[in-house]
């Protein structure tokens, strides 16, 4: 019973973190994103710069990636933070696409954090902490 008094306590927790965090992130108050899961998940197809042109383009003829930092400009100026952490996650369509080609990231995280410590709570925050870690460092690199 103790255990699970202290789940709760520390999956509450990381809720809280998590949720201030996103706040944090559109405020741009003290927070430095890095590359490394955007560079493991995203830049074969987006490019390293983000700008589209990653090595997998070539194979994906008639699709463009899209340059990724230019999402606040093409949104008056305002980085559409919960948009893109949704597209990244799964949760929205991308018109443009038509059928859904880019990988649904919430899910292979959410699949390997099972894979690797199992089905609860704490590891549905573990892929949520990696798709907020591509979408802040999304942030970082508009122009």
């Amino acid at each position: 019973m103790a255990h699970s008094k202290i789940y709760s306590v520390c999956a509450a927790s990381i809720f809280i973190f998590s949720s201030s965090s996103f706040a944090l992130a559109q405020e741009g108050a003290g927070f430095e994103p890095v590359a490394t899961e955007f560079i493991n998940s995203c830049a074969s197809c987006h490019g390293a710069d983000g700008k589209g042109a990653g090595f997998l383009t070539r194979v994906f003829r008639g699709v463009d990636p899209g340059d990724l930092t230019q999402l606040a400009a093409n949104n008056d100026g305002k980085f559409p933070f919960e948009r893109v952490f949704e597209v990244i996650d799964g949760r929205a369509e991308v018109a443009a696409h038509g059928d859904r080609k880019m990988p649904v990231w919430g899910d292979r995280y959410w699949e390997t954090a099972m894979t690797d410590f199992g089905p609860d709570e704490l590891n549905r925050q573990r892929a949520r902490s990696r798709v907020l870690e591509v979408t802040y460092y999304l942030q970082s690199i508009q122009e």
